[in-house]
């Protein structure tokens, strides 16, 4: 017997939800093929602490993208075998390769300059960065040496600047032979072209083939056409032997300057090689932020207890093949706690369950590696076992259900209370009752391990099985059975109907054969199936009723907030009123003080005749009680009008107080038992109860809620009355419906002459505070009825 071990169990898990395939997606946002590795090599962890570092790292990383921050990682050459090169003694590398470990010592000291700036967002980041290389007498050193190019800068040495000083002057006085020769020659006309040339880092010229016998010289080579040699003309052998030395010299210098640089580079190749490791790392780390910034990834939470909750979370996959960060893919959400340990997935075939099931694993395969999931995610560290897909194999003689039962086997062996078991269509190759009973034992294993499962099946065995857990939770995948198909709404608590009959119809499946297995079926099975059925339908209404309750809370949480400002603005007048009431008070009284007192003195000193200080006395008097009267006045334009005044609106018996005046005058603001509205100025008389007592006693009750109406009534039936005593009842009507802030009204007057009828509408049309009014329609009682809309 073949013995599975656990890590060979957690790979196979990996592999069977495509965890590789979310890699690969990550991978695609390295900028370096060295970083794209480490992601491809990622896998879950199971230390809490090392986890919440990487997810901290990435958070730290999504946030810098999110609000446009540059990060100076830019594309470098995998230099470690480079830098291992240099490490040995003697050995060198080219001077293109110096370059890829100059911009790799670049990159290292930018990024760690970068996060010790951000180190208090950045956290993590920062201490990560730490090991970067900071080297900038190597960075000069390769620099002064070697230019963009990637050649050795003449100024490298003084031996190599005087080498190639000889070098050109003997090249220019080389050339200048050549060109006699050449102008000689081709008054021979052996020359095929007119230019000079090198072989073999000598310098020729280009002859016909049928002249090479007629010029002494070495030939060092012949076109591809053969109609042209190329020789070095007996005479410059002697210039093209110094200059070859001249260019050994010049190459041993080069390797000398190399060989040097290599050697500095080697006495720091630790520390290079650590910061490459981190440059790498910190490659994999921004291609997870990348990754959840294109598909709103959330970061999850680590917890220490054994919750696992799920919400919103989204196939990353299908997020991936739909585009648009995948917002059209149905989330679903799930939870296990310590008492609820198992899901069990049922519902018709390709309705999803396999889908959601592998939702489920890839979402927390994902969040253990550092990568964010699709949906919010709280949990702890759990090892991921599966048993999904078809692993009949004949070399193996295995069918599909042996298979099955191996690796369930291999899973019971290695589970426990750290474990997620994910099984998909449990014990379905076999016989069904036995099937059932054995998915029943092994379910009542997984729970006795404490282990957390999820579970596809078509057997209503087992949905009944799960009903009599409270540790399983029943749960399907919505079927629209008016359209005939899935909808993909994860139903959490709700077991699934396989739909076999319907979906059977539906393909042409001659009904004669459908109405023959329901015979076969059963009674107990049928009423189970409706029973199911029903149950899909009330959760349903219940989700639809859920929304509309939180509609329409969320309407009275806003209206209530609208109605706790208007009071809490109400409050902050009044009390600036009283305030201010107060300080004109104490301003009277102390010019009244002021007036005795003076008043008293005077007659003391009897410095002015009695009738004098008499007649001033009451001049006084009459000055503090018309600034009394007038009060914190900002009269009208009409100068009838002042803050303060008790008015009554003409026409009607209605009385308010003028709290507000515009600036021309024209209109005012009145405030009658507690409700405030504005009419024209002119449309309203002093009233007569205008002493300064009389307005302070309607100020007040005024700001009094007791006049409130709450019972008015919103509608007058005015039948059987005369237009006079309508009338009047009709101003009451108006008034306290005004006073009950009511905004509609209907006035039932009767058809009868049309007298009455005519007499409220002219009377409608005076009033101040009708907005509009029409008749009534037919169902509301036509011509004999009038519906009012008040201001």
């Amino acid at each position: 017997m073949v013995v599975t071990t656990e890590q060979d169990l957690l790979e196979r898990a990996l592999e069977e939800l495509e965890f590789s395939r979310v890699l690969d997606a990550v991978a695609r946002r390295c900028i370096t093929h060295a970083g794209a590795d480490v992601v491809r090599s990622l896998r879950p962890l199971y230390d809490p602490d090392r986890l919440r570092t990487e997810l901290d790292r990435t958070d730290e990383c999504l946030r810098l993208l999110l609000a446009a921050e540059v990060i100076p990682l830019d594309r470098y050459e995998d230099i470690r075998k480079l830098v291992s090169r240099c490490r040995i003694e003697g050995n060198f590398i080219s001077a293109p390769e110096m370059l890829s470990v100059l911009d790799a010592l670049q990159t290292s000291r930018r990024l760690k300059s970068y996060f010790r700036e951000r180190q208090g967002a950045c956290p993590s980041l920062a201490v990560l960065c730490e090991p970067l290389v900071e080297d900038r007498f190597l960075e000069k050193h390769i620099t002064d040496a070697i230019d963009e190019t990637g050649m050795v800068r003449d100024n490298a040495s003084r031996e190599l600047l005087s080498i190639r000083r000889d070098i050109h002057a003997l090249s220019a006085r080389l050339r200048l032979r050549l060109q006699r020769i050449l102008k000689k020659f081709g008054q021979e006309d052996v020359l095929q072209d007119e230019f000079i040339t090198q072989r073999e880092g000598r310098f020729v010229l280009p002859l016909r083939v049928e002249s090479k016998r007629a010029v002494d010289g070495i030939i060092h080579g012949v076109s591809q056409s053969g109609q042209t040699v190329f020789m070095e003309p007996a005479e410059t052998y002697d210039m093209n032997n110094e200059l070859a030395i001249l260019h050994g010299r010049e190459q041993r210098e080069v390797i000398r300057i190399l060989t040097t640089l290599s050697a500095e580079v080697g006495s720091v190749a630790d520390n290079i090689l650590v910061a490459v490791g981190v440059l790498t790392e910190v490659d994999s780390v921004l291609a997870r932020a990348r990754f959840a910034l294109d598909f709103n990834g959330i970061k999850p939470t680590i917890v220490d207890d054994e919750e696992i909750e799920l919400t919103n979370v989204r196939h990353p996959l299908l997020a991936m093949q739909m585009g648009h960060a995948g917002s059209s893919v149905v989330p679903l959400s799930v939870r296990f706690d310590a008492q609820q340990r198992g899901i069990l997935i049922s519902g018709p075939n390709a309705g999803g369950k396999t889908v959601a099931m592998k939702t489920m694993g890839l979402s927390l395969a994902m969040a253990m590696s550092g990568i964010f999931p699709l949906g919010i995610c709280s949990m702890r560290p759990r090892r991921i076992m599966t048993a999904i897909g078809d692993h009949q194999s004949i070399e193996s003689n295995l069918s599909t259900f042996s298979s099955q039962i191996i690796r369930l086997r291999d899973v019971l062996s290695h589970c426990d209370d750290t474990a997620l078991v994910l099984i998909d269509e449990i014990c379905a190759g076999t016989d069904p009752a036995e099937g059932g009973a054995l998915a029943a034992g092994i379910l009542d294993s997984l729970l006795e391990r404490r282990a957390c499962f999820v579970v596809t099946t078509h057997q209503s065995s087992l949905k009944q099985y799960a009903l009599t857990r409270r540790s399983i939770t029943n749960a399907s995948l919505e079927f629209d059975q008016e359209k005939l198909q899935p909808t993909f709404t994860f139903l959490y608590g709700v077991p699934g109907n396989s739909y076999a009959f319907v979906l059977a119809s539906s393909v042409g499946l001659p009904h004669v054969v459908i109405e023959r297995a329901r015979g076969y079926l059963g009674q107990g099975h049928t009423e189970l199936e409706e029973s199911i059925n029903a149950i899909q339908q009330f959760r349903l209404e219940a989700e639809r009723m859920k929304g509309a309750a939180a509609a329409d809370y969320e309407t009275a949480r806003r209206l209530r907030s609208e109605a706790e400002e208007r009071l809490a603005e109400v409050r902050k007048k009044r009390s600036s009123v009283v305030t201010d009431a107060r300080q004109e008070a104490d301003e009277i009284l102390r010019k009244a003080n002021s007036l005795v007192e003076n008043t008293i003195r005077q007659i003391r000193e009897q410095q002015r005749p009695l009738s004098e200080v008499k007649s001033d006395f009451e001049a006084g008097k009459k000055d503090i009680r018309e600034s009394t009267d007038r009060g914190p006045s900002q009269t009208s334009s009409a100068g009838v009008l002042s803050i303060g005044d008790v008015v009554t609106i003409n026409g009607t018996s209605t009385s308010g107080t003028v709290i507000d005046i515009d600036v021309k005058g024209t209109t005012i603001m009145l405030e009658a038992g507690g409700i405030r509205f504005t009419v024209p100025a002119a449309s309203v008389s002093l009233s007569r109860a205008g002493s300064s007592e009389q307005r302070h006693t309607a100020t007040r009750r005024g700001s009094s809620a007791d006049y409130l109406k709450f019972d008015a009534s919103t509608s007058l039936d005015m039948r059987g009355m005369r237009v006079d005593e309508g009338l009047r009842e009709l101003e009451n009507f108006l008034n306290s419906a005004i006073l009950g802030t009511v905004t509609h009204a209907t006035i039932i007057h009767g058809k009868g002459t049309g007298a009455m009828r005519k007499a409220v509408h002219e009377y409608l049309t005076e009033h101040p505070h009708v907005s509009n009014f029409r008749i009534g329609t037919i169902q509301e009682g036509g011509d004999g009825v009038t519906v009012v809309e008040l201001r």
